[in-house]
């Protein structure tokens, strides 16, 4: 499996390469004097301030050059930090049989596994059709708001509040309820904890 890493502040994102480890990526970022690392519970955080990027420098990886210049990123104080993924390398390596690459696929707000995104998507939308046939039943009506923002889609009646957000935990709760009713029981419960 390869990596790409990635220099990120914002919209801005840049590619620096690909890195058949994630031991390589360390090394690779670890050669630049100005960049800070935050040890998380289980990961390793690396960024770098505006105010130390130098106007020019060059980071040396295997005698590859790879430029890093503070004309490359906005002066303010938002976060200017390296991510990686895991690629998969469509040639190298080929599958016997079917199988999912590795990592993860956004479904609106969140990041599923990509062999679990077929099923969440299914129970997702099998919750939302039993909501409408629930409420209109009740002569009320449905609706979806919010798809592609950042917080993710939530489901209200007409002109009314939000009863649910289409997300993680809604489709967690659906699948260990009796049925629509029994769903939104409980995650009434589960809004009521914060």
């Amino acid at each position: 499996m390869t990596y790409l890493l990635k220099i990120n502040q914002n919209e801005r994102s840049y590619d620096i390469g690909v890195f058949e480890s994630e031991q390589s990526i360390f090394k690779f970022i670890e050669k630049i004097p100005f960049v800070k690392k935050e040890k998380g519970f289980n990961c390793i955080d690396y960024y770098m301030d505006f105010k130390d990027i130098p106007e020019y420098y060059e980071v040396n990886y295997n005698n590859y050059l790879y430029i890093i210049t503070k004309f490359s990123f906005i002066p303010d104080e938002s976060v200017i930090f390296f991510s990686w993924n895991k690629i998969n390398c469509w040639d190298e390596n080929m599958a016997v049989k079917e199988t999912f690459t590795d990592g993860e696929t956004t479904v609106d707000a969140y990041s599923i596994p990509n062999n679990e995104v077929k099923d969440y998507i299914q129970k997702r939308e099998t919750l939302y059709r039993e909501t409408i046939k629930y409420y209109e039943e009740k002569g009320l009506k449905v609706e979806r708001h919010a798809l592609g923002s950042e917080d993710g889609e939530y489901v209200s009646l007409l002109n009314d509040s939000i009863l649910y957000l289409l997300d993680v935990n809604a489709v967690d709760i659906w699948e260990k309820s009796e049925d629509i009713k029994d769903f939104l029981n409980k995650y009434k419960k589960f809004l009521n904890k914060f």
